[in-house]
């Protein structure tokens, strides 16, 4: 997110304020006001045709090295679905569907601030697995056999999607 320091609007320099019980970079000239607002990211846990999931190793930050589900920024124009398969695409060359939605979460991150993270559970309609260099591998495993995965939130995501598969199956 771009942090403002002068009014994009009239140049001025911005002054902080306490605006609807927040505390918000604003103009005094123009009385522009900066809303600091998350950025938009899908993420995909995805399962083959024999319920493995796709996991990935990260080749850059944030969790370089680590063990994650694919995903990034939602682009402008794009649905979060249709981000959310972009993604899978880029970084995977795999295409699928999406069968539900996981859940929405709120993370913090240094590097990018506030994210509003999209998780949607996608059905590969493809297989043939070609990474690009956002990863080092990636692979489908059996549940049980997942590589450790440290991510808090995709661990959390995980686990929710798991547990809607269990109630689904108890309908």
């Amino acid at each position: 997110m771009h942090v403002y320091t002068y009014c994009p609007v009239c140049g001025s320099p911005l002054t902080t304020a306490e605006i609807e019980n927040r505390t918000r970079k604003r103009c005094p000239s123009c009385q522009w006001i900066h809303y600091e607002n998350p950025l938009p990211v899908a993420i995909a846990y995805t399962v083959n045709d024999h319920n493995e999931l796709l996991v990935v190793r990260r080749a850059h930050q944030p969790g370089y090295n680590e063990w994650a589900l694919p995903g990034g920024f939602i682009e402008a124009g794009e649905t979060p679905e249709e981000g959310c398969l972009r993604e899978l695409l880029e970084e995977t060359s795999l295409t699928g569907t999406i069968d539900n939605l996981v859940g929405a979460y709120h993370r913090h991150t240094d590097l990018y601030g506030s994210l509003l993270v999209i998780a949607y559970k996608v059905i590969i309609t493809s297989n043939t697995l070609r990474i690009n260099h956002e990863l080092f591998e990636a692979d489908f495993y059996p549940l049980e056999e997942i590589p450790t995965i440290n991510i808090p939130l995709h661990k959390q995501i995980i686990q929710e999607a798991q547990s809607h598969e269990h109630l689904r199956s108890l309908r």
